[in-house]
């Protein structure tokens, strides 16, 4: 199902066909396309070892040109796995988008029921969001919007606000958002930031966060995008170990909430009919931020 307008067409014949013209000596592997919840890309398991992801939208293609730049960057520098960039697949007249082809990380999405460990999967998170943010920022890119401030977002909010299912109470929520709203602005100095830290991103194995996935909108900046994790994905007993490990001031911490808050008002009525599985996860993000 498409998730977007204008979409590229994306399937099984379209997929072969790229690999055999620009990458004939994996054109003999099984490729198999996978059933995600990923908003931005369509993901195909090609052998055994590698993964094929490919821009859904116009809007998302220079992502396989930043990870394939920076990921090499970013391995050594961070604690838990990352996808190891093994081609770049290059534009077509019938697919007109750059593509990857990625190393495959065993492993399923870290939703908190996948996970035995929470405490140390959430003192791991933080370990890497701040080894993360420790990267050089030499000839880094500049960030998108969620290394920026937040005001930056206040119109598309309230726009996604009017769209927000009845049964929400929409002014708890506006109220909610204009406080983050009014939270100090980032005055230090840019920082990497990964900028989509929730279950669809982390993958999982033995009880444990293992590795992060999807750096397609990492940048530079303010990196307080990075704390959304704290309520996508943890809860009032895990969010404390969360926090102490980053030790984020008080602004930044609001400012993260701001952006978890965000993405759940944009992402219920944008993706409930298209992408259950996504809406369900920022559901259970927006339960957690009205109770915190």
């Amino acid at each position: 199902m498409a998730l977007h307008d204008g979409e590229f067409r994306i399937d099984d014949e379209l997929v072969a066909g790229l690999i055999a013209r620009q990458m004939p000596e994996w054109s003999h592997l099984s490729l198999r396309r996978l059933d995600t919840a990923g908003t931005v890309n369509v993901a195909y398991r090609l052998g055994e070892d590698m993964l094929v992801r490919l821009p859904r939208h116009v809007d998302f293609q220079d992502g396989p040109l930043r990870e394939s730049r920076w990921l090499p960057e970013i391995a050594p520098a961070v604690p838990l796995e990352i996808p190891e960039y093994l081609a770049l697949g290059a534009p077509t007249d019938e697919y007109p988008s750059p593509w990857s082809v990625l190393g495959w990380i065993d492993g399923e999405n870290a939703v908190p029921s996948a996970l035995s460990d929470t405490t140390g999967a959430t003192r791991r998170l933080g370990e890497f969001v701040l080894a993360l943010r420790g990267v050089s920022t030499d000839d880094a890119p500049d960030g998108n919007s969620r290394g920026r401030g937040l005001a930056s977002k206040d119109s598309a909010f309230r726009r996604y606000l009017t769209l927000f299912p009845n049964n929400r109470d929409r002014t708890e929520i506006l109220h909610i958002w204009e406080a983050c709203l009014a939270a100090l602005e980032w005055d230090g100095p840019p920082t990497w930031y990964h900028g989509d830290l929730h279950s669809g991103n982390l993958l999982a194995r033995d009880g444990d966060v293992v590795a992060v996935i999807d750096f397609e909108g990492c940048g530079v900046g303010d990196p307080s995008s990075d704390l959304i994790a704290a309520w996508w994905m943890f809860d009032a007993d895990s969010r404390p170990i969360f926090r102490d490990t980053i030790q984020p001031d008080e602004a930044q911490w609001i400012r993260g909430m701001g952006w978890a808050l965000y993405m759940t008002v944009a992402a219920i009525p944008y993706y409930t009919d298209s992408n259950p599985e996504f809406a369900a996860m920022a559901r259970r993000a927006l339960d957690q931020i009205r109770a915190f």
